[in-house]
């Protein structure tokens, strides 16, 4: 009996190490978090999204039946209202959510049947890997923001180019800081798209 309580007793033992070491990894964080405070668009403690999990492009929204290849782009139609960010961040700061707030006026007034694509960007530091997950979180975030502001989310679509679109060269913070940013792109569908034809 003593021998049974003593396998038993090592078996526990060795059940406990094996799940200490299992979860003795560190957890991987992101510097993300850093400055956040509740309730801010991306804030992970608003339920609305996780910073640290990378996030498709589809993640959280229906499934679009929209043609978002068969359009022509106007890059200028919303070059004022471009989303920059902190260093590091996703969330948006409360002094860009004019600019959504204009574009999504926009698109449901002189706009409305058309397409929005939204490209995250990041400055040149960190790893290519880290800034195109960045880069993706911070186009869902203004996503996020078009979204609470009423927009349809199956007229948006997200795109993350990391750091390999830098709107300024340059390797000093005047440059990183119009780097770090969210583009809206305005999308016409092709008149044989917007009339249900196949090109």
């Amino acid at each position: 009996m003593k021998t049974e309580k003593l396998i038993q007793l090592a078996a526990v033992a060795l059940l406990l190490c094996s799940a200490a070491a299992g979860c003795s990894k560190k957890p991987q964080n992101t510097t993300m978090l850093h400055g956040q405070r509740p309730g801010m668009i991306g804030d992970p403690t608003s339920g609305l999204m996780d910073p640290t999990t990378p996030i498709s492009s589809s993640e959280g929204i229906p499934a679009s039946n929209r043609d978002f290849d068969n359009t022509t782009a106007d890059r200028d139609a919303f070059r004022d209202q471009t989303v920059y960010f902190a260093l590091d961040q996703a969330t948006i700061r409360s002094s860009e959510i004019p600019k959504l707030e204009q574009v999504a006026s926009q698109m449901r007034s002189s706009h409305a049947g058309k397409l929005l694509r939204i490209e995250g960007h990041c400055d040149e530091r960190g790893t290519e890997e880290y800034n195109r997950s960045l880069g993706e979180r911070r186009a869902a975030s203004v996503r996020e923001a078009l979204q609470r502001l009423g927009l349809d989310a199956s007229i948006i679509q997200t795109i993350t180019f990391g750091e390999e679109r830098p709107q300024i060269p340059g390797h000093d913070e005047s440059a990183w800081s119009k780097n770090r940013r969210g583009e809206l792109i305005l999308l016409t569908p092709t008149t044989a798209t917007a009339q249900g034809g196949t090109q």
